[in-house]
């Protein structure tokens, strides 16, 4: 199956082909890029919950305020810029 077949549902259409994104420092630090990154610390803050490893929850808490702060600053900036 070719996932660039058009009778593939449209999420699964795009293949990225340009795979420089995906060296160290490669893929542009951007809002929509935050909150995948915001999304996989979450998922790690909850296993880590559900396991009760306390000192690991709070640096993911850590981690995850950061980005977040990070995430709310560029999108007020973006919005800014488009106005």
């Amino acid at each position: 199956m070719d996932p660039r077949d058009p009778s593939f549902p449209e999420p699964l259409q795009h293949v990225e082909m340009d795979s420089s994104k995906y060296v160290y420092g490669g893929l542009e630090v951007k809002p929509m890029h935050l909150l995948r990154l915001i999304s996989e610390i979450e998922s790690a803050y909850q296993l880590s919950k559900y396991m009760a490893f306390d000192e690991d929850m709070h640096t993911l808490e850590e981690m995850k305020s950061k980005y977040l702060k990070m995430y709310f600053k560029m999108l007020k900036e973006e919005k800014a810029n488009k106005n």
